[in-house]
């Protein structure tokens, strides 16, 4: 049984394309690709996760029905986000505006933007299990179980090997700010949505992030969903900018500076 005394889930939203849509009717790539974790401790994990169970029956859905957001109308969207915002667990999601990305063809190499993501999204995940071990109270050994959403095509041994070498970049004092005694490398795997709860409830979070920063064909996005969640995302010293939120590059605060459907956005930079 594992020591590990957080669970990670990691589940995203959007695509990784670069062939963005032009007017109304185009079907091109999302502006916006987002990558989120939602975080237990392992010791309510299950309580926490069965969650779904009662989403399920709420919902009036099959007793092993995959709760896929984007499959939800608005009204249980809204009422999903509510029952999600009581839980005790923390989510960090990395929003990437991939419009703004100043050298794009980086990002289109094998699994350029995904790791990328996987960067940001773990030293947030590292500074979170090590600031919030509590071994007296809840026990384990202050590192975290993460478990990826199984993609198709994606090769986590390579993921891997991309962590190794940053952490060994760290080693010889580079600038990489995971923290590898709070993420193991060792303890990254991934499942299908299908075979754990709690990736469902990242793939919720990761949706309601991309609402409310892709705008649809009107040029409108849908902000509540992330506003009702506001009270796991995760905070430090009440700072959500940052840790909770990590909107990249900076220049994408330049294209949404005068969208008013993003002042909830704009209000969290200034907290």
């Amino acid at each position: 049984m594992s020591k590990a005394s957080h669970r990670v889930y990691i589940d995203e939203s959007g695509d990784e394309g670069f062939s963005f849509r032009d007017g109304a009717a185009d079907n091109g790539s999302s502006d916006w690709f987002v990558l989120t974790a939602f975080v237990t401790r392992t010791a309510n994990d299950l309580q926490t996760v069965k969650i779904i169970d009662t989403v399920r029956d709420e919902f009036g859905l099959h007793p092993k029905k995959h709760v896929h957001w984007k499959k939800l109308k608005h009204p249980l969207k809204v009422r999903y986000a509510q029952m999600i915002a009581g839980l005790p667990a923390r989510a960090i999601s990395i929003c990437v505006h991939k419009p703004s990305l100043l050298e794009p063809e980086k990002f289109r190499l094998r699994y350029g933007l995904y790791l990328y993501c996987v960067r940001y999204m773990l030293e947030r995940v590292s500074w979170l299990v090590r600031d919030t071990h509590n071994p007296d109270k809840y026990g384990g050994d202050g590192t975290a179980d993460i478990l990826f959403s199984n993609r198709s095509g994606m090769s986590y041994e390579e993921m891997k090997d991309y962590l190794r070498r940053l952490e060994l970049m760290k080693e010889h004092g580079q600038d990489i700010r995971i923290d590898f005694d709070h993420v193991k490398i060792d303890q990254i795997s991934a499942l299908s949505p299908g075979r754990a709860m709690g990736l469902q409830l990242a793939d919720a979070v990761a949706g309601a992030t991309f609402n409310a920063l892709e705008r649809d064909p009107y040029e409108n996005t849908e902000p509540r969903y992330i506003q009702t969640l506001d009270p796991i995302m995760y905070k430090n010293r009440g700072m959500l900018w940052g840790y909770g939120l990590k909107v990249v590059p900076r220049e994408a605060m330049a294209d949404i500076a005068d969208q008013s459907c993003c002042d909830w956005l704009r209000d969290k930079a200034k907290t």
